[in-house]
């Protein structure tokens, strides 16, 4: 369950770091209002590789992430390993507009029956570009409701012919690659850049997680980050006042998180290896924090 286990945390880091949006650039509203019904439908997220909507009752919300492989042949895999990772415990529907091997699927109870016949999920690839996506209604979900669903989110694909827009979902201008590639030296790296203020870095289960979040309260967020998980938090004085590195913590996956905050932003790079990081990977990752202020 490795594949799945990767899928969920780069959803949460991306939800969490996504800037908020009036507008998905590659779906319009309209769209899923007439597509699910239940609405008004709103915009909660938005931005070159991710949207997320949401209805007024907050349960109804459908949404995709971009994930840039380094390859299509890689791009094609991970699909395959999904798949492979979720079908002991999922009903498993082929997708062919999500890709040779895109599909969908839905969890499954105790007694092989469909656990939440109102949520459902998705994914799929085109190039050396991979999505997933969910969609969750007030009723059953219907098959023409899962084939729109779909065809929505296939449409967000064109991406993998434009190089131009491509670079946007997948290059962080916070990190260097030679450092990404010593935390992570092996398998598939793929890429989620959601944001301007946000990128999220994976590979064999491991995680990197950039945030960036401007205002006048950073620095007390940065300091209520560093008191937070019961870490060991070491000063940085060298990025300023408000910087620690925090890890050994009691609370949360094995973890280093480097947190800086300065001229009224707060920036803060993870990394999650499934295991504590080592000394050099704690220091790979204050090097990170160092190329990141720079840019």
């Amino acid at each position: 369950m490795k594949q799945a286990w990767k899928v969920g945390v780069l959803l949460l880091a991306m939800s969490g770091a996504a800037v908020a949006a009036q507008k998905c650039p590659v779906i319009e509203t309209s769209m899923v209002d007439k597509g699910f019904g239940g609405g008004p439908w709103r915009v909660m997220s938005g931005g070159p590789g991710e949207c997320s909507f949401m209805a007024a009752d907050t349960s109804v919300n459908f949404g995709f992430s971009h994930m840039v492989s380094e390859s299509p042949e890689l791009a094609q895999k991970s699909a395959v390993e999904m798949r492979e990772a979720i079908a002991g415990n999922s009903l498993v529907e082929p997708i062919l507009a999500l890709g040779e091997e895109g599909f969908a699927y839905q969890q499954k109870d105790d007694s092989g029956a469909v656990a939440d016949p109102k949520s459902m999920f998705f994914y799929g690839h085109r190039g050396s570009v991979t999505v997933s996506g969910y969609l969750n209604l007030k009723g059953t979900i219907t098959p023409a409701q899962r084939d729109f669903a779909a065809h929505l989110i296939a449409s967000t694909l064109g991406v993998a012919s434009k190089p131009k827009a491509l670079a946007k979902e997948s290059d962080c201008p916070y990190l260097d690659d030679a450092l990404v590639k010593q935390l992570l030296p092996t398998g598939n790296v793929s890429a989620i850049v959601p944001g301007k203020e946000s990128c999220v870095m994976s590979a064999d289960g491991r995680v990197i997680t950039v945030a960036v979040t401007k205002g006048p309260r950073s620095t007390d967020a940065a300091a209520g980050m560093m008191q937070s998980g019961g870490c060991t938090v070491d000063p940085l004085p060298k990025f300023g006042k408000t910087a620690g590195i925090a890890h050994h913590c009691k609370e949360g996956n094995p973890r280093a998180q480097v947190i800086v905050a300065a001229g009224g932003r707060m920036l803060e790079i993870a990394y999650v290896p499934g295991a504590e990081p080592t000394d050099e990977q704690r220091a790979t990752l204050i090097a990170m924090m160092e190329f990141a202020l720079k840019h």
